[in-house]
């Protein structure tokens, strides 16, 4: 019998996820650890140390039922990764900044420059993303015109996956999933782009080394066991983006799959057998399984700004819910059968009209659980528009679409989505934390105690069917007509 164990470093907190392997296989530990997002206007920032300590407190959770013998047959460690992410570095791979996460829109500028110095449609094609002010490169060159002494110093520009690989193993090492979202890197060629280094201002040693997803990184230091309460010597297996090892820990494995993550953004993510290049061109990259590719669009903050509504009434998300229910269907329906907001920035992968993408407000005709319902609605209906864009694009046309994240564990939530989606059955999953068991099972994998991912995943993942509706469905059938009448150009 052996272990593995899998961590996930999102956007506000890491989750550990401990599996059991072998006759009888299990989750059988899970651990959470929160880290602060420090925010001011558009500055959104993290502290890479951050990320290790929490990683260590969630795999410390984790672990606690394991026997000191029983943390000797851990077999392997693999990460998934918030992306976007990044820091500068010293020659002795010391932070000289904060982390400028991808919720970071300090580098629109720079961003705009990129697009007009180095081509968007160039950019999209070698890495998978347009340009925008959330992403690496366009970082890295506002901290050139604006930090020159952190410039002068900077050996490294590191995200968040090799900085807590580096961390645990000393080799700060990333894969093609995590490092084509900087925007530097051609996932096609297999290697640094080079007009987006030159646009900024680096060259391909300043960044880590990238490996295939599931190779070994190295083995667990000291220091990081210590602080980890594991032996040292454990091996370390590169890792993916937080949205590949979702879909692994989902059971999304095979052409025309689909995922909507719910969280701090929403993410679309499909897995093909080839790439999509059509608008309104979701994101690819080759997938952690052989032959398979990940396609991927975000709507950007989309759950962050409903919480951050909440919070300035007041009110929780589950606060909203609770209201949102004890009002009454027909009641909710009257209130807002003409409202209609859109929660989205403008910055979207398919063009709203400019007068809709404003910030959440209530009124005096409409009061904050109306407007939290018709933020709802409407991020169900931006689900909608974009899977219905990605099979118009040439994905394959599925019939599964799997809900993962916070928003799934909201009956409210999920009759809503269920109701707006009618050619889709939609689930929800059993694990509550997708990406960090993708990452556990690609560890499984690696230490060859799983022959394939795609069988460790129909191990481990297990899915519930979320009903539907008739009379919502026929209700949210005219209302997504208004809506886009409402929304879209």
């Amino acid at each position: 019998m052996n272990y593995c164990l899998g961590i996930d470093i999102g956007s506000t907190a890491v989750k550990a996820c401990l599996i059991r392997t072998g006759d009888s296989p299990a989750v059988i530990g899970r651990g959470s650890a929160d880290y602060p997002t420090f925010r001011e206007g558009v500055i959104a920032e993290q502290k890479p140390e951050d990320w290790n300590r929490a990683s260590a407190e969630a795999v410390r959770q984790a672990v606690s039922g394991l026997s000191p013998d029983e943390k000797k047959r851990i077999s392997g460690i693999c990460f998934s990764a918030q992306g976007g992410s990044v820091y500068a570095a010293d020659a002795d791979k010391k932070p000289l900044t904060a982390a400028y996460t991808w919720m970071d829109r300090r580098a629109s500028a720079e961003a705009e420059l990129f697009s007009s110095e180095c081509g968007e449609e160039n950019i999209r094609r070698a890495c998978g993303w347009k340009p925008s002010a959330g992403d690496v490169a366009s970082k890295i060159r506002w901290i050139a015109g604006n930090k020159p002494e952190i410039r002068e110093k900077a050996a490294f520009y590191y995200t968040t996956e090799e900085s807590v690989t580096g961390y645990m193993t000393g080799r700060f090492v990333t894969d093609a999933t995590g490092e084509a979202i900087t925007r530097l890197y051609d996932y096609r060629a297999g290697k640094y782009l080079d007009s987006a280094l030159n646009f900024a201002g680096i060259n391909a040693s300043m960044l880590p080394e990238v490996a295939p997803c599931g190779s070994l990184a190295g083995y667990l230091l000291p220091g990081a066991a210590d602080d980890m309460n594991l032996p040292a010597g454990i091996p370390v297996f590169v890792g993916a983006h937080d949205q590949y090892c979702a879909s692994i820990g989902s059971g999304v494995t095979e052409p025309g799959q689909l995922i909507i993550a719910t969280g701090t953004a929403w993410v679309i993510f499909g897995v093909s057998d080839k790439t999509v290049d059509a608008p309104p061109y979701p994101a690819p990259c080759t997938h952690p399984i052989p032959g398979r590719f990940g396609m991927m669009t975000s709507m950007a903050g989309c759950g962050g700004a409903i919480g951050a509504f909440a919070a300035q009434n007041g009110r929780t998300p589950r606060d909203l819910d609770d209201e949102i229910i004890a009002t009454g269907k027909e009641e909710m329906r009257r209130r807002t059968r003409d409202l209609f907001v859109c929660p989205l920035p403008p910055e979207q992968s398919i063009p709203h009209k400019a007068s809709v993408c404003r910030p959440l407000s209530a009124d005096s005709v409409h009061g904050v659980a109306d407007t939290a319902l018709a933020a709802m609605e409407a991020v169900a209906f931006e689900a909608r528009i974009i899977t219905e864009a990605f099979e118009a694009a040439g994905f394959p046309r599925g019939d599964e679409l799997v809900m993962s994240g916070g928003a799934s564990k909201s009956p409210l939530w999920r009759s809503i989505v269920a109701a707006v989606m009618p050619e889709k059955q939609l689930f929800r999953l059993t694990e509550a934390d997708a990406p960090a068991l993708g990452a556990a099972l690609l560890a499984s994998v690696s230490a060859g105690l799983c022959a394939s991912l795609r069988e460790a995943s129909s191990f481990f993942t297990g899915r519930i069917p979320i009903a539907r509706d008739p009379e919502a469905a026929k209700y949210y059938a005219e209302r997504f007509v208004a809506y886009r009448q409402f929304a879209l150009e």
